[in-house]
């Protein structure tokens, strides 16, 4: 099981990098997490590749999120806020996205910017 969470937040953060409003770093993180649980081989292509290796690493040591990465989803979650006011959508689901962006950012923010 752990595997599947693995390949399948990995191909999530993968879609989040190429695709504005769709979150990347929280997908990592999750594949990460489930990655030293069931899959060695995808745990260490995360920890030794350029792009998700520094980024776990400051998460491992002290759940640092760096500013760059903090200023990144920020941009790319109000992004997603402007799509979802002119996708058309019900004004509920408009009201759910918004709930669920506003935690993510509100916990960004909330951690350390440094070791």
């Amino acid at each position: 099981m752990y595997q599947v969470i693995a390949v399948i937040s990995l191909g999530l953060a993968i879609f989040g990098v190429i695709t504005p409003g769709f979150p990347a770093t929280e997908f990592v993180l999750l594949c990460a997490w489930s990655s030293a649980k069931g899959s060695p081989k995808i745990y260490h292509l995360l920890h030794t590749n350029r792009f998700t290796g520094p980024v776990l690493n400051d998460w491992k040591n002290g759940k640092v999120i760096s500013l760059n990465n903090k200023i990144f989803s920020s941009i790319s979650m109000i992004l997603c806020v402007f799509f979802l006011f002119y996708s058309g959508i019900h004004i509920y689901l408009i009201s759910f996205g918004l709930i669920g962006i506003s935690i993510s950012f509100i916990w960004v923010w909330s951690r350390p910017s440094r070791v």
